[in-house]
């Protein structure tokens, strides 16, 4: 007859990624306040209509609540080296929009693609209260309120 009774959890293992991972969205999360540059890498070549369509809505929105933006075309031949850098960073190849901030030390972090723009710009509409009980939620003002055109 087998013992049915439930095996030790490997709780130390566990604790330690948990808290590893705490350390790291911490980090991302004070980073947000730093001056960073936006990032959008898009196609103008593309031939799929929903990924045309998402780069323009996205783009859009980026451009009508004046959120400094730098555009780098992956169809560009002169931007081949860019494109190629952000698709490893993101590890995402072929699918666009693709966004990224570009912090003062050089270090860039992909944010998202279409889909998560798609999230920050839904949170415009949430009410203070709902904000004041969730401060944990990611915002578009909390993520694009410190993006800058330069350093300099």
């Amino acid at each position: 007859m087998s013992d049915l009774s439930p095996r030790p959890r490997i709780t130390n293992r566990k604790g330690k990624l948990v808290r590893r991972y705490q350390d790291y969205r911490s980090h991302q999360i004070s980073r947000m306040s730093d001056p960073k540059k936006l990032l959008c890498l898009i196609s103008r070549g593309c031939h799929d209509r929903t990924q045309t369509s998402n780069q323009t809505n996205a783009v859009d929105w980026l451009i009508s609540r004046k959120v400094s933006h730098t555009i780098i075309d992956g169809n560009d031949p002169e931007e081949r080296v860019e494109r190629n850098k952000l698709f490893e960073i993101s590890g995402v190849r072929g699918n666009y929009p693709q966004f990224f901030f570009e912090f003062q030390d050089g270090t860039i972090n992909f944010l998202g693609n279409f889909e998560k723009i798609n999230d920050l710009n839904e949170t415009k509409g949430l009410s203070s209260e709902v904000l004041a009980q969730h401060p944990e939620l990611e915002t578009w003002d909390k993520m694009f309120g410190s993006v800058v055109e330069s350093f300099d």
